[in-house]
């Protein structure tokens, strides 16, 4: 019996000890350097940038084509054709159908997928190594010359109806199309989803057009990375692309509008809904500022991971949500810092209540040196995770490429994160962090939030539909 009794106390004793280690945050290690492998670029004749990392490290070959333009480049009322536009791409060829071009991607062991972003359409393909000269004659074929049929297009619109009555039906959609609309409001960027209108709108003639246009050698980028050397780089970007022609690229979308002066709160009604969807946010600055990295680590501590001030205490200590958290975007002339949450809706206005004041807390003082740290260490860790992959060592720089970041933007990244302190975290709070001037917007039973809600602005509350008008 005293032998069973000392065997429960060790085992009572292990577990406290580990219930107090839980209480406490992991001891932060050392920062690891990233180097990232060397690149070697060059330009075609024809305009065309070509990026090589070579990386042999597995017999894989990515390939991604960004031609300049995307979403941004098209009128609102066509909202959904940039969108429309990048996925017929791999729909149909002069000699290929859609079947025969997924059937091909098979064959040399990869994948080919189009695209429409903010800023531009980007075509990505992969394949065995050994494989790689089908992979680059498929791509070349989907982006210089593809049929669009028409049967294919009104399948697509078809889709997008279907896609469009499916997001609709989810309050975060909702949320962030009002968002976009009003915090970018004016401007080309505003433009997150298509209409009904809009996908009516979609031809086949509109398509092609836009096609025609927008798709050219100029100011668009090749970027290989993989198990290709030089030599064989370089052969396959003449032979695939040398001859392709075109006319100048699509200009930038303008430059941001001036940030609001107060905060305007939007609300969506959505009857008997349970809970309500909030985003908010304000805009901020692009990855090249100064200040940016400060931002960044700030935000790590705000709402930018799993120990952040937003996670701790709106989902673990208040349990208003179980997912909450605040990322920056950026877009090439314009960046926002943006929070979402759901929350139940007895207690809508207890959480935005809190949700503001750690943002007013965190520009009012400084965040720990231990925050920080922990802060740091998640990015710098996370960053390196990243950059071991092919898949992201090509999207971290198709996005430096896109955004128009300085050539060693991620080979100094830890240095950067790393020389953030508390200090110049709280100066980006400061400066960036503008919760009196917020953009809120929040999806849900509006006879039960109208009158909360009123109480965070000094104007009324903004009723708005579906399509964020």
């Amino acid at each position: 019996m005293n032998a069973l009794l000392l065997a429960l106390f060790f085992v009572s004793a292990a577990a406290a000890a580990t219930t107090a280690d839980m209480t406490r945050p992991p001891v932060v290690g050392p920062i690891r350097l990233v180097a990232l492998a060397p690149r070697t670029e060059w330009k075609l004749a024809n305009g065309l940038c070509v990026v090589l990392v070579s990386d042999q490290r597995a017999p894989l070959v990515s390939a991604s084509i960004a031609v300049q333009g995307g979403e941004s480049a098209l009128p609102a009322e066509d909202a959904g054709l940039a969108a429309a536009m990048a996925e017929l791409l791999t729909d149909g060829t002069a000699t290929k159908t859609s079947n025969q071009i997924s059937d091909a991607a098979e064959l040399f062991g990869g994948s080919l997928v189009g695209e429409a972003t903010p800023d531009a359409f980007v075509v990505e393909a992969s394949a065995l190594s050994d494989k790689a000269e089908a992979m680059f004659s498929l791509l070349a074929e989907v982006v210089r010359a593809p049929s669009f049929p028409a049967a294919e297009v009104a399948l697509r619109k078809a889709n997008m109806r279907e896609e469009l009555s499916a997001d609709r039906a989810e309050s975060d959609f909702l949320a962030s199309v009002v968002f976009y609309k009003k915090v970018f409001a004016g401007h080309p960027y505003a433009v997150t989803a298509p209409t009904n209108e809009s996908i009516e709108r979609i031809t086949r003639d509109r398509v092609v057009a836009a096609h025609q246009r927008l798709f050219t050698p100029r100011g668009s980028v090749l970027l290989l990375v993989g198990d290709i050397g030089l030599a064989q780089a370089q052969a396959a970007a003449q032979k695939h692309f040398g001859s392709w022609k075109g006319g100048a690229p699509a200009a930038d979308a303008p430059a941001v509008l001036t940030p609001r002066t107060e905060r305007t709160v939007y609300l969506l009604d959505r009857p008997q809904s349970s809970q309500v969807s909030y985003v908010l946010g304000n805009l901020a600055v692009r990855e090249d500022n100064p200040a940016y990295f400060d931002l960044l680590v700030l935000n790590g501590v705000l709402g930018g991971s799993f120990s952040s001030r937003l996670v701790r205490d709106i989902r673990e200590t208040k349990g208003y949500t179980y997912n909450i958290s605040s990322r920056l975007e950026h877009r090439r002339t314009g960046s926002l810092i943006r929070i979402r949450t759901p929350v139940r809706t007895e207690v809508a206005g207890d959480a935005l209540r809190d949700i503001l004041g750690h943002l007013n807390g965190i520009r009012d003082s400084e965040p720990s040196a231990e925050e920080v740290a922990q802060a740091k260490a998640y990015l710098a860790g996370s960053f390196a995770r990243r950059m071991e992959t092919q898949e992201g060592l090509a999207e971290a720089l198709l996005h430096q490429k896109l955004l128009r970041l300085p050539a060693d933007f991620y080979d100094t990244y830890v240095d950067r994160v790393s020389a953030v302190t508390p200090a110049s975290a709280r100066k980006a709070a400061q400066t960036f962090l503008r919760p009196d001037e917020m953009t809120v917007v929040a999806v849900g039973d509006a006879a039960k939030l109208k009158g909360t809600l009123s109480t965070f602005t000094k104007k009324p509350v903004v009723s708005v539909g579906v399509d964020g008008d």
